[in-house]
């Protein structure tokens, strides 16, 4: 390992002897969306198949023990400062008593004062006072680090041997430099030292900070000299003399040493081999030094597949270093196709280096498979993933088929490649492995086998976001393709496809116990509650389709695909949730509020009475407004219901404007399902039949949160129903003004029709911002009183002519009375 600090004893020593120099990528603040394979389907399958470098760096060799690096926050320095670990055989006495011996400046006076520490501690302790003091060149500290491993009980021993081991080998790699012309004997010393701290840690030796492994990297630097002269990290990044001047003998050997440490999940000899391969591609004579040597070797092929980047816009001359308008992260690919991309030198001319040496020398043939594809000699590619039979060179056959347009071939070697997915055979990362079977997708997808794409892309999407007890499975797994999954489940496959999978594949959770204060509770509880009783993909996929089904007016089908009513993951929080500290858990829940809503569909449409249905489209229009989102947004666009409706963009297809490409002069307007279509499914790989789904599963209408039209159109009919001059017709239009007023296309509707037929009401001065509730029983009552009140108009302006009516009434009334009592007479007499 590299650490800038690393020549300043007291900090070797005080600070982190045991922590790796290393870097840390920042990645901007979001939102994060998921790669999606199916925007540009010929890139994705032509983009060349690779691993992370991190993943082949910690790969490169294959480790023979159970040793494991320690370089997180919590890892303590061999500096003899009490840990963790020393409480578990020493008192609180003894542990203040060590920290106080750390405390002294003189070894002597330190073993003297730590008289009640274990013999290994006490040692121990006495000779990193000496080491820190350096007042003997290390002599001292040097025996007592010695005494501690010559202590006859081995059991005493292992309580400080790797510490000591360690530091031996720290003190011997430290006087290199000054050690004339015996940096060699220095250099033997401290890797006899390094070696036997493994070993010691192998053998059950304590070791809470990690130095075993982390003595990889520390040999390593041993054999990066110059002479007498050891070269740090940034003599490498800078190419500086020093570094060009180590033999290639030692630079192997330091290569493999920080393979072994790399491969024991170490992140500082990950990035120490990165900074070896970036230096050593920058330069062909550099390259030749490694290449010979398989470990080195694949070392630059695996860097060179992962980290360089090809060219690509004005300056042809330079790598293009980041690239993320295909959809996913990473360096730009000349395989893909791009404009302007064209193959970065240092690939092809590795490549030539290593055909040099001959096929039958390549240490992985697949991966130098997949280098010579994407360096475009496609021969060579071909005979060299036909020479080694493993999942990444499967992977180069299925491109190599593509390329020759051998649909057939590709799509076999892709089952090939990913055969007994998620396990495999180590030649291709979890993470490549799931773009393998995304890949697979994008090809049945392009042959029209329409569920089966589905159902691979869905596999790799559940996969990655597999949740468990486990902390190593609270992180995506493998590749998380949700914006293309649910692309297909919601636009691609029809909607009985959609529920016979789910039927067959996709159970609901169990639900888990409700959280323990309800419905009011603190943040923290609640948060954590839910962090422990994640949702799954498959629960999103089921409310998806429950979405579908309503949107179908399929409503009763749709019920069981809704969250459980006692289901607290999907309990949204009040609008008016914050109080004394408390989030208020809301009272509605997906299930009830959609049959609530399918039932006022069916009064709406079957009441008798003109009021009743009055009244159900307007408690449908109330529930499409506040609960459309929940209950039959879409999940990608138009409404975006898997972002909360916040965002317009980041997943699935991207909404067609009328002017695709922004060119209201030139571009031809996309008006129909059809066109847009057309428009936003663009290019090879895509099937007619895909894009009549499209169309046929576009929103209707096809706005941005469409329900809130749907909404608009049911106040509307609950206004047909109602009398024109009541107030519960004036009060939904109220309403329904108030759902959309900041519409400037649909809060116009409601509010002209209320100005053209409506009469005056105490809210008319705010239409659509303070409404009253409309008052529906009075509407039922409105033509009867309406006509009452006009029969009193009538009588008190027309007395004569009502009197006269009156009496004709009555005369009339009699004569029917009397006619009907002699019909009943002669009945009774016959």
């Amino acid at each position: 390992m590299w650490n800038t600090d690393m020549h300043i004893k007291h900090l070797r020593i005080a600070v982190a002897l045991a922590i790796p120099f290393s870097t840390a990528v920042v990645i901007a603040c979001g939102p994060d969306f998921p790669p999606q394979v199916l925007d540009d389907r010929a890139g994705t399958l032509k983009a060349t198949p690779a691993n992370s470098f991190a993943y082949e760096a910690a790969h490169l060799v294959k480790p023979t023990d159970a040793l494991q690096a320690n370089e997180g926050g919590g890892a303590s320095d061999p500096s003899g400062k009490p840990d963790a670990a020393d409480a578990a055989f020493m008192n609180p006495v003894q542990l203040a008593q060590l920290k106080a011996v750390r405390a002294l400046k003189d070894g002597d006076a330190a073993y003297a004062q730590g008289i009640d520490l274990p013999p290994a501690v006490r040692l121990y302790a006495a000779g990193a006072v000496d080491y820190l003091a350096a007042t003997d060149s290390g002599t001292r500290a040097q025996k007592r680090f010695q005494a501690v491993l010559d202590l006859p009980d081995k059991a005493d021993g292992d309580k400080r041997a790797v510490w000591a081991a360690y530091m031996l080998g720290q003190s011997h790699a430290g006087a290199m430099s000054g050690a004339g012309n015996k940096p060699n004997e220095e250099r033997a010393q401290a890797i006899r030292a390094y070696a036997l701290a493994r070993s010691r840690a192998v053998a059950g030796a304590l070791d809470s900070s990690g130095l075993a492994v982390a003595s990889y990297g520390e040999q390593a630097r041993t054999f990066l000299v110059n002479g007498a002269t050891m070269c740090g990290y940034l003599d490498f990044v800078n190419a500086m003399p020093c570094a060009d001047d180590v033999a290639a003998a030692d630079l192997k050997q330091a290569v493999r040493l920080y393979a072994e440490q790399a491969a024991r999940n170490s992140n500082s000899g990950v990035q120490s081999l990165r900074i070896i391969a970036e230096w050593a591609l920058s330069d062909p004579e550099r390259a030749q030094k490694l290449i010979d040597d398989p470990v080195a070797q694949r070392l630059l092929v695996s860097y060179a597949l992962a980290r360089v980047g090809d060219m690509s816009g004005a300056d042809a001359t330079r790598p293009a270093e980041y690239e993320v308008s295909w959809g996913g992260y990473g360096y730009v690919d000349a395989a893909r196709g791009g404009k302007d991309a064209k193959v970065n030198p240092v690939l092809p001319s590795l490549v030539a280096a290593l055909q040099k040496r001959g096929i039958a020398n390549l240490a992985d043939a697949d991966r130098v498979a997949a280098l010579a594809y994407r360096s475009g000699m496609y021969d060579l590619a071909q005979t060299l993933a036909d020479k080694q039979r493993s999942a990444l060179s499967s992977w180069v056959r299925a491109k190599l088929a593509l390329r020759k347009g051998d649909a057939a071939a590709a799509a076999q070697a892709y089952a090939e490649a990913s055969k007994a997915f998620p396990q495999n055979d180590a030649s291709v990362e979890p993470a490549s492995l799931g773009l393998i079977r995304a890949e697979q997708s994008v090809l049945s997808l392009s042959r029209g086998q329409y569920v089966e794409a589905f159902d691979q892309l869905y596999k790799v999407t559940s996969a990655s976001q597999a949740r468990g007890k486990d902390d190593s499975l609270s992180h995506p797994l493998y590749s998380d393709y949700s914006g293309d999954t649910w692309y297909l489940a919601e636009r691609v496959l029809t909607v009985d496809e959609l529920k016979t999978y789910v039927d067959a594949h996709v159970p609901a959770t169990p639900v888990p116990p409700p959280p323990q204060v309800l419905p009011s509770t603190p943040d923290k509880p609640y948060y954590d509650w839910l962090s422990a009783h994640p949702a799954q993909q498959s629960d999103y996929l089921r409310r998806l389709l429950a979405r579908r089904l309503v949107r179908e007016g399929r409503i009763n089908d749709a019920l069981p695909y809704f969250p459980d009513d006692q289901d607290w993951r999907y309990v949204d929080i009040d609008e008016n949730y914050y109080t004394d500290g408390k989030r208020t858990l809301a009272s509605w829940r997906y299930r009830a509020t959609a049959k609530e809503y399918g039932d006022a569909l069916d009064d709406a449409k079957h009441a008798w009475r003109a009021v009743t249905r009055a009244e159900a489209w307007y408690k449908a229009a109330t529930l499409a407004r506040l609960r459309g989102m929940e209950i039959m947004g879409y999940e990608e666009a138009p409404d975006y219901a898997g972002l909360g409706g916040m965002l317009a963009f980041g997943i699935g297809r991207t909404e067609v404007l009328e002017y695709p490409r922004g060119d209201t002069g030139k571009a031809p307007l996309v008006k129909t399902p059809e066109q847009r279509a057309a428009a936003d499914l663009p290019g090879p790989f895509v099937t007619d039949g895909e894009r009549k789904r499209y169309a046929a599963s576009e929103s209707k209408p096809n706005q941005r949160y469409h329900y809130r039209n749907i909404a608009v159109d049911y106040v509307m009919k609950s206004a047909d129903e109602l009398p024109a001059r009541s107030q519960a017709f004036a009060a939904v239009l109220c309403k329904g003004t108030g759902f959309v007023y900041y519409d400037a296309a649909l809060a116009p509707l409601p509010y002209r029709r209320y100005v053209k037929e409506g009469a005056a009401v105490p809210f008319s001065a705010d239409f659509g911002q303070n409404c009253a509730e409309p008052d529906f029983k009075a509407a039922g009552r409105f033509p009867y009183v309406q006509a009452w009140k006009k029969t009193r108009h009538w009588v008190a302006t027309h007395r004569g002519a009502a009197l006269v009516t009156a009496a004709a009434v009555l005369i009339a009334a009699a004569a029917l009375a009397a006619g009907l009592v002699r019909r009943r007479r002669r009945a009774v007499e016959s």
